[in-house]
């Protein structure tokens, strides 16, 4: 319900009476009796049919506590239609109206660095975009001088009718300091973490021939395996002492979710030293039974394979590395590993075997036989990720592959037959191991995706066709 809360909250600062909710249209705002529909994108499929179901979890469907600053206020609800809410503040005829300062202040979102001292407050539009975007929990934002705004709910774009900012604004936004300006005209893009309230954001700042543009992820909290709808024994993954342990799959795929997952399962049942390696620095973790350091590429450190090579100084018992960009990072990380290390990072690769295929072939020729013996002495598990579109409109559903390193699986490595180790996946159930296939035919049984999802992000049909009919 945070994006009801969010559109609640903004109900209280303008003094209005009701919000209204339909289906496919802009959410609307009565105050006196004057309707005033919010500028924000319209409704997508399916968001308000969420809405009525979490009230209904929460309430008996006719009233709805809304608690913003530690203050609570009832709510009378209407619902009207499968695809219609409406929100009515108790004794709304009576209520004064907020004054103008507390409209203004409901829409300014302030984007800075917390682990700076740097404070940044982007002025119209943008701070406007970003708020939207938060209150409908868009994965993603992107704001662009040659372009209205897009937001990206579930895995759909919707375009934000007259929404264009100035470079300036992104600007703004960025807040850049000299260093970053720098790498921003040099390298023409530059990798920023900002924050929107208590939201961290994760931005990209980039040129294009249209000038500038941006985008922008909000980060939220730290959550659960459970309730990033994964299954609980991936924290199996957490158990080795030592080795590498690799998330793979696509921009936006939930990798860094899930790697935040873990890292908090140990946080709060272990204690440990753990060293986190990041560009940005994403999720800020709290030590709870660990001790907990982390490192912004470009501003604690000069890069991931040099945060790694000091890390052998800092004795961590486990390091988080963002991301295993090049063949200087693949190197220190394997070396990391091999010296009583537990590594985690995450790789853009399609499947387990292209992941050990990257980190190869990164090497010259003459090195790759002494890079494979390394590897397989290292590596404990290979996590594939994807996002899929739920069944239930305006959601995502994680569909996973988990390989675990067995000895037949090291051999392979070793041998240079790392694209046999699909089949080892398919025959390694008692290892704990799972394919991308069945993974995806237990979301079709359990109604979470659609066939037709899954037929389209199966690397296997066939098998997937005959897992189904199991």
């Amino acid at each position: 319900m945070a994006a009801v809360d969010g559109l609640l909250s903004l109900l209280l600062a303008q003094g209005a009476d009701t919000l209204t909710l339909v289906e496919g249209n802009v959410p609307e705002l009565t105050k006196g009796g004057e309707p005033k529909p919010l500028s924000m994108p319209p409704l997508l499929p399916g968001l308000v049919g969420r809405f009525i179901e979490d009230v209904r979890a929460t309430s008996d469907g006719t009233l709805y506590h809304h608690e913003s600053k530690g203050e609570g206020t009832t709510f009378e609800v209407d619902i009207a239609a499968p695809n219609r809410i409406q929100f009515r503040r108790a004794g709304a005829a009576d209520a004064p109206g907020a004054p103008a300062a507390a409209a203004a202040a409901a829409a300014t979102v302030a984007a800075a660095s917390r682990a700076r001292t740097r404070t940044t407050t982007p002025d119209g539009d943008v701070a406007q975009l970003i708020q939207r975007a938060l209150e409908v929990e868009a994965t993603d934002l992107f704001l662009s001088t040659a372009a209205d705004a897009r937001m990206r709910v579930g895995m759909e774009l919707s375009e934000v009718p007259r929404s264009r900012v100035d470079e300036a604004a992104l600007l703004e936004l960025a807040g850049l300091d000299a260093e970053q300006r720098k790498r921003l005209d040099e390298h023409g893009s530059v990798d920023l973490g900002l924050h929107a309230g208590e939201t961290k954001l994760r931005v990209n700042l980039f040129r294009h021939l249209g000038g500038l543009a941006a985008a922008v992820r909000p980060i939220r909290r730290v959550r659960s395996l459970a309730e990033l709808a994964l299954p609980t024994d991936l924290e199996k993954l957490t158990e080795p002492i030592d080795g590498l342990v690799l998330l793979v799959g696509p921009t936006g795929s939930g990798k860094s979710s899930t790697l935040a997952a873990l890292l908090e399962h140990i946080n709060t049942t272990r204690a440990k030293h753990i060293l986190t390696i990041e560009d940005p620095v994403e999720y800020e973790y709290e030590s709870r039974r660990c001790l907990i350091h982390q490192r912004e590429v470009g501003r604690d450190v000069e890069s991931f394979a040099a945060g790694l090579r000091a890390a052998l100084r800092e004795s961590p018992d486990v390091i988080l590395v963002g991301e295993m960009r090049d063949r200087d990072t693949f190197a220190a990380a394997m070396t990391a590993a091999e010296t009583g290390h537990l590594v985690f990072s995450t790789l853009h690769a399609g499947n387990a075997a292209m992941a050990i295929d990257r980190i190869v072939d990164s090497f010259p020729p003459h090195q790759q036989s002494q890079v494979r013996a390394q590897l397989a002495n290292v590596l404990r598990a290979i996590v594939t990720q994807l996002l899929l579109p739920a069944a239930q409109p305006g959601r995502l559903v994680p569909a996973i592959e988990r390989m675990f390193v067995t000895h037949a699986i090291a051999h392979k490595i070793r041998e240079g037959r790392g694209h046999q180790v699909t089949d080892l996946i398919l025959t390694g159930r008692a290892e704990g191991m799972v394919s991308l296939e069945a993974s995806l035919a237990d979301l079709v049984r359990r109604s979470q995706i659609t066939l037709a999802t899954a037929r389209a992000a199966a690397r296997n049909p066939d098998l997937l066709r005959e897992m189904l009919q199991q």
